[in-house]
């Protein structure tokens, strides 16, 4: 086998250990665990119980995600949104940031 051939199939096969298991979420942050996780769920589409009493905003639909900037997102986490609560009392800069990005990961491509 050429070397180019044994570095493509270590590459699947790292990659291919290194993913999730199909149908399975990525692991979430902390904060995402603590404070987002009841309504928004682990996949961010807001499919759980809590959510859909408070009619939580799917934070996956890509489409949604184009129309808003970072600043709001942080904006939402910090103050709140309809009902959402605050969280800019209980997370710090770097915590909001990092559950910023984390909901750009969300979306649905």
């Amino acid at each position: 086998m050429s070397n180019m051939l044994r570095t493509i199939g270590w590459t699947l096969s790292f990659g291919l250990l290194a993913a999730p298991a199909l149908g399975q979420e990525p692991k979430r942050s902390a904060a995402w665990e603590m404070h987002c996780i009841i309504c928004h769920g682990p996949d961010g589409k807001a499919n759980t119980e809590e959510g859909k009493k408070k009619m939580a905003r799917n934070l996956a639909d890509a489409r949604w995600q184009a129309t808003v900037s970072d600043a709001r997102l942080e904006g939402s986490i910090k103050r709140g949104r309809d009902k959402m609560p605050t969280f800019g009392k209980k997370l710090n800069e770097a915590q909001i940031k990092a559950l910023v990005a984390e909901v750009r990961a969300l979306a649905s491509k």
